[in-house]
Order: C-alpha cells, then structure tokens, then sequence
C-alpha cells in the first residue's frame, strides 16, 4: 500500500479487533499514545548515539502497537524505520523519526476530536 492509501487512524481497526467497547478503544488508544511518547524519546536517543540496533527494536515495538490501533501511516513509517536501521543509514534514519512523531501527532489529533 502507497502511503496515499494509507490512513493516518483506521478506527475501524479497533473495532475488528475487539468489537464496539469504546471505553477499552479508548483505553488502548490512550496506552498508544503514552508508549508512543517513551518510544520518541527512545528512538531520538538512538539516533544521537547512533545505536541502529535500537532504533530496529524500538521501532518495532512500537510498529506493532500503531497496528493494533489502526495508526497506518505510523506503523508504515515503523516499519521502514525497522528496515532503514540495518542499513545503517543516520541521514534516513533520522527523516524517518521526524515522519513518525508528525504521524503520531496526527493521530493524537485525530484521538482528541473523537472523544
């Protein structure tokens, strides 16, 4: 899928996961959001000590949370993150990270004008 076709928040991710309980979609949108923050700072530590095998781990972690909640774009940046990494390459690296803490305000967002 092209970034294009990809959503910044696919709510209905949740729900086919777990069905309609909006308090526990919001639960986990709210968990998402706090992993995601430690996982910023994470990744930006990462980058400033140019710790690529770091970067791949953090950025997987947090890849399989941003698709459990339907954060697409997120998880797609993520992923090429986790990719990137083994590369060793700082100067992707680091445009990758910019994209996911824009994507993760996005669906922060997003979160906000639902509740």
């Amino acid at each position: 899928m092209s970034n294009e076709q990809l959503k910044i928040f696919n709510s209905n991710t949740m729900l086919d996961l777990i069905g309609d309980d909006q308090e526990l979609i919001k639960k986990f949108q709210i968990e998402f959001l706090q992993q995601a923050k430690q996982s910023i700072a994470k990744l930006s530590d990462a980058y400033s000590k140019t710790d690529f095998n770091a970067l791949k781990s953090e950025s997987h972690f947090l890849k399989t949370s941003a698709k459990a909640i339907g954060a697409e774009l997120t998880a797609d940046y993520l992923q090429q993150l986790e990719n990137i990494s083994e590369l060793n390459d700082k100067n992707k690296c680091k445009e990758l990270i910019i994209c996911i803490n824009n994507s993760i305000k996005q669906v922060y967002g997003v979160i906000k004008n639902e509740a």
